[in-house]
């Protein structure tokens, strides 16, 4: 009883880390897109290239950021203890957002870049959450406290950007210095409330970042199909707030409410559905039906009206909710051998290198026409759904 009360006094602080740290991040996403669409900022000049570019490389060196610094957190994570390395870079992600509100105020587009890839270096620490809820199985089920890890992150997404839509006419540096605050919040959190017995030292098979896990031929397919999942989901993410600006005239408030919408779905499959479809299916069967629902709704996105859309909406926020908690739980129960916060750490790598190439390929596809960005979202999700059919259903290139 008293290891099950500390777990789940554990995986509670984690998830309010959690929630309070995506929030932070998400705060000032609905600006993001109508800054660079306005182009009055003096952000939104530079070098004299087109703010469709100097969108898509803002968007895009945070992810770059989040690589090169996740392909090691989720690793140190393992030989330093999970709230040593949680504490710290919590705290460096404040430091980077308050630099970033400076650049705001300067009105400097290579200091705000460079603060955006410093924010991202720290912000691969969600790798450690999801560390954190696998090292509490079994006294709390994998798939629960995934699902739950997952819920925070979409609520931070939820939090963030309705407060951040309705703080804009405040300005972007004030954004900015309240992300920082949220997660000086969130680092107070992890060093007063986490326990030190999660420091434990993990034993690692590969010394190294999380990339080293790729040696592994069957992880490597796993890779090349999570890289194609995360590619399209992220073209969808950055881009459908530009999609809401041209086709409907959106301001950050409404593309706000969009997100709302979006993320409630996400939260609900995540805490009420999920815990119901594992007793029907497996979590590879759940993970490919949440895949193919999402690439359902976003071939429909682009040609349904403002009136219609809302539905397409939910049904990506359904299915992402679905793939995000079932997949994590089976690539984690498939390497049970590996150490779990390199694992987690591939995994975030995974996602921010898709996040990096979905913004240098969403901007040039939407300098045509943005609707085209959804469509390509919905082909790239639809050959990860393929390759996940063929590699576990076909091949059995792994064993959950």
């Amino acid at each position: 009883m008293e290891k099950e009360l500390q777990a789940k006094s554990i995986l509670g602080v984690t998830l309010f880390v959690t929630l309070l740290s995506v929030s932070g991040i998400a705060l000032p996403y609905p600006i993001l897109a109508p800054l660079f669409n306005e182009g009055t900022n003096p952000l939104t000049h530079f070098m004299s290239l087109p703010k469709e570019i100097l969108f898509g490389v803002i968007i895009g060196i945070y992810p770059l950021g989040v690589i090169i610094g996740s392909s090691f957190i989720g690793s140190y994570s393992d030989r330093y203890g999970r709230k040593k390395v949680l504490t710290l870079t919590m705290f460096g992600c404040s430091l980077s957002y308050m630099l970033t509100a400076i650049a705001a105020i300067s009105g400097s587009f290579v200091l705000f870049a460079l603060s955006r890839l410093l924010t991202g270096l720290f912000e691969g620490n969600i790798a450690i959450a999801r560390a954190i809820a696998i090292d509490l199985h079994p006294t709390i089920n994998k798939t629960k406290s995934l699902s739950w890890i997952s819920a925070m992150g979409f609520g931070g997404y939820l939090i963030g950007p309705l407060a951040g839509g309705h703080l804009a006419p405040y300005g972007i540096d004030v954004l900015f210095f309240i992300a920082g605050l949220v997660c000086l919040v969130a680092t107070l959190c992890c060093q007063l409330l986490l326990p030190n017995s999660i420091n434990r030292v993990i034993e690692q098979e590969d010394k190294g970042s999380s990339l080293v896990l790729l040696k592994d031929r069957s992880l490597r397919q796993f890779f090349i199909l999570y890289l194609f999942l995360m590619l399209g989901i992220n073209i969808y993410y950055e881009f459908y707030p530009l999609w809401l600006v041209e086709k409907f005239a959106y301001n950050p408030a409404q593309i706000g409410w969009a997100t709302v919408l979006i993320t409630s779905c996400m939260i609900f499959s995540s805490t009420m559905l999920n815990s119901k479809i594992e007793k029907k299916m497996t979590t590879a069967q759940a993970g490919l039906v949440g895949m193919l629902v999402v690439t359902m709704a976003l071939t429909i996105v682009p040609i349904t009206s403002e009136n219609n859309f809302w539905m397409t909406f939910a049904l990506v926020g359904f299915g992402v909710g679905i793939y995000n908690g079932f997949l994590t739980s089976y690539i984690s129960t498939a390497y049970e051998h590996k150490a779990q916060g390199q694992l987690m750490g591939m995994l975030v790598t995974i996602f921010c290198v898709g996040n990096l190439i979905a913004a240098g390929i969403g901007s040039l596809i939407s300098l045509v026409q943005v609707s085209y960005s959804i469509w390509t979202a919905a082909l790239c999700i639809a050959a990860a759904s393929i390759l996940f059919f063929r590699g576990h259903f076909k091949l059995a290139l792994w064993e959950k």
